[in-house]
């Protein structure tokens, strides 16, 4: 279907005008982290005139950046594996097996999406509460895990239900167990859809804030978007170029990530949007 020259033309202005608007806030951040603070307030949308490098120094040497990086490192990189490791024994279960409430258990999957997660934060407080696990990275992986965890089973379930049975069935009759024809055969052909459930859940465990926040109570715990958020100056002021700074540090680790596996992410979403 040929598009009239003229819609096509409106429809590139468009997608220029919408990718402007969203790279506009990365360049401006850019600019602003090399800019001391006199020049942000004096011309805060400009180009920097005079690059200075003392904002990044301050973020990586005077401040607790480091160690709240490696917090969110390590709760990003635990909630990728242990949501991997969950959802696609739970995934294969959903789609090869047949057994009662099995719809019912799919539909809730996708229902606890519809909820707004700030009305579980009580009960998810004093559950980790009673397990001695506030204030503690272990309790925040749990949690985060649990979070990406619906969504992750049912993309896989998804995915699953594309491969042919008759790959299995041919493995057994090879007398290859259901166990290893998931790892041997099932699973291989899911990577597309293994890394998008890690693409999620790295996306949502590097990024979440509000429970983190609810959770953690000291500065050595945080992880980079309560960092974020403490990062001031003395008096309370906040300073805007070490902030525009630590900003740009923490955003460049996941959006090289994905960069590197946004094909696979579409591929994973559609594929197991799909059957």
């Amino acid at each position: 279907m040929r598009i009239h020259p003229l819609k096509q033309i409106l429809l590139h202005i468009f997608v220029i005008m919408f990718m402007v608007l969203l790279i506009f806030p990365m360049v401006l951040l850019l600019f602003n982290s090399f800019k001391s603070e006199a020049e942000i307030f004096a011309a805060p949308m400009g180009v920097p005139k005079s690059i200075t490098f003392n904002n990044y120094a301050e973020v990586l040497t005077q401040s607790t950046f480091l160690i709240n990086f490696k917090n969110s490192a390590l709760v990003a990189f635990a909630t990728v594996f242990l949501s991997m490791m969950v959802s696609a024994p739970a995934g294969y279960a959903l789609s090869r097996f047949k057994f009662r409430g099995r719809t019912l258990f799919s539909v809730w999957l996708l229902a606890t999406q519809s909820f707004p997660g700030i009305i579980m934060v009580l009960g998810l407080f004093v559950m980790l509460r009673t397990y001695h696990l506030l204030n503690t990275l272990p309790g925040l992986i749990v949690m985060y895990t649990s979070f990406s965890m619906p969504f992750s089973i049912w993309l896989l379930k998804g995915y699953f239900d594309k491969i042919p049975v008759a790959l299995e069935e041919a493995a057994r009759i090879d007398g290859c167990s259901r166990a290893r024809s998931l790892v041997k055969i099932v699973l291989p052909l899911s990577v597309p859809g293994l890394l998008a459930v890690g693409t999620f859940s790295l996306l949502l465990s590097w990024n979440e804030f509000f429970f983190a926040l609810v959770i953690m109570r000291d500065n050595a715990h945080y992880t980079l978007p309560v960092f974020l958020a403490r990062f001031m100056g003395s008096g309370g002021v906040v300073r805007w170029g070490p902030l525009s700074a630590a900003a740009l540090l923490v955003c460049i680790p996941v959006l090289i990530l994905f960069i590197l596996g946004q094909k696979y992410l579409v591929s994973g979403l559609t594929g197991g949007a799909i059957k």
